[in-house]
């Protein structure tokens, strides 16, 4: 009997221990169940939180404004005067960057433009779509293809009769750009056009700057094939504190491949009333740029140039009016650039650096004067030029 009744307690015993050994082994599974969930609705909170930073950097990174710059210091040498100069030619700062509900804005100041503090850009722009631009402020009017240029971008030490004396002209007012784009997987631009109406010659002094009759500038880029481009340009305002105009045509085309770019452009400026006589301007150049091998190396590229120019007498009024022997104002604009030709030949130096490009430019340049006039800056020279972008 007791034999029994120890067995039967031993085997009691027995199944309690298993039930209990049950009982917990479910309990470790459901909390491992619970932990588990517990642990994938965290990760997913990490994981959406990092998201949400990653978006808001990329917005922050997005609208953060852009800050650029170039300084050019350079040396001249004339040697029919014997003489030489230390010149900053410029110091450059832009800022500028995109804005929510698409637009965009730029301010560019130059710190040194021939010795002068001188705004360049202030401008807003809305982009209703992505090829779609209108911008309103003091902006370069759409105009030629050297005198479009950035200093950053020019080729020479010094800029082409076209981009200086010509066909230069900065303006506030209402500019309207569109950005006709091929399609398939190697989408480019094919037509670009830029037109605005302009106050017409009054940036330093805008509050006086109503006025009756229209300035206006357009430019369109056509771009036939890879690398080719012709660009037809018009332009008409007002000189001589309003009281002269004039109307400029021009035609240029550029051809770019394999480090080669060869660009010619032709200008007829007509001014209205007889103020002065007609002036055409030529600028034909040709750069070849060629890569140096090793990563080590100084230098990365050297480029040959070569550009030819050309103006007629031109006047950009300036100085107003003629005068008589008598010493009165005359119906004729005073001459402001005689008429000259001039053959540029170079070499540029291109450092390798990523972050700070930087071009060491020799350039020698011979002037003919037909009928002389010729300003003391503006003779046979040897140019010698730094220029640092960033």
């Amino acid at each position: 009997m007791m034999t029994m009744l120890k067995g039967t307690l031993g085997g009691l015993c027995t199944v309690a221990a298993l039930t209990v050994s049950m009982d917990a082994a479910a309990q470790t599974l459901e909390e491992r169940v619970a932990l588990l969930e517990q642990q994938n609705r965290e990760m997913s909170e990490l994981i959406r939180q990092n998201s949400e930073k990653q978006a808001k950097a990329g917005l922050k990174s997005k609208y953060m404004p852009q800050l650029h710059g170039i300084l050019r210091g350079k040396y001249e040498y004339q040697p029919d005067m014997e003489a030489s100069r230390f010149e900053v030619r410029n110091a450059r700062l832009s800022v500028g960057g995109a804005l929510p509900l698409r637009s965009e804005y730029k301010l560019e100041v130059d710190l040194c433009d021939e010795g002068q503090i001188k705004m360049k850009d202030a401008w807003v722009r809305v982009t209703p779509w992505k090829a779609l631009r209108v911008s309103i402020g003091q902006q370069r009017m759409p105009f030629s293809i050297d005198a479009h240029r950035n200093p950053s971008a020019q080729y020479f030490a010094n800029r082409s009769f076209i981009a200086k004396q010509v066909g230069d002209m900065r303006d506030v007012g209402l500019q309207v750009g569109y950005t006709f784009n091929s399609g398939g997987s190697d989408a480019r631009p094919l037509v670009i056009l830029d037109a605005g109406m302009f106050n017409g010659s009054n940036l330093d002094n805008q509050k006086t700057a109503w006025y009756k009759a229209i300035s206006y500038s357009a430019r369109m880029q056509w771009f036939p094939a890879k690398g080719l481009a012709i660009v037809p340009s018009v332009q008409h305002t007002a000189i001589a504190n309003r009281q002269a105009n004039y109307t400029s045509l021009d035609l240029g085309t550029y051809y770019e491949a394999n480090g080669l770019h060869i660009e010619a452009e032709y200008l007829r400026k007509t001014y209205m009333n007889d103020a002065f006589g007609n002036c055409n301007a030529i600028n034909a150049m040709t750069i070849y740029k060629m890569p140096l091998k090793g990563e080590k190396s100084y230098f990365q590229r050297i480029s040959y140039q070569a550009r030819y120019d050309y103006m007629d007498d031109h006047s950009d009024g300036k100085a107003g009016f003629a005068k008589d022997s008598n010493g009165n104002a005359t119906s004729r604009l005073a001459i402001s650039d005689h008429k000259r030709h001039r053959m540029t030949l170079g070499l540029t130096f291109a450092v390798r650096n990523p972050y700070f490009p930087t071009d060491l430019r020799l350039n020698y340049e011979k002037y003919w004067y037909p009928h002389g006039g010729a300003k003391e800056s503006e003779q046979d020279k040897i140019v010698a030029e730094i220029m640092v972008k960033f």
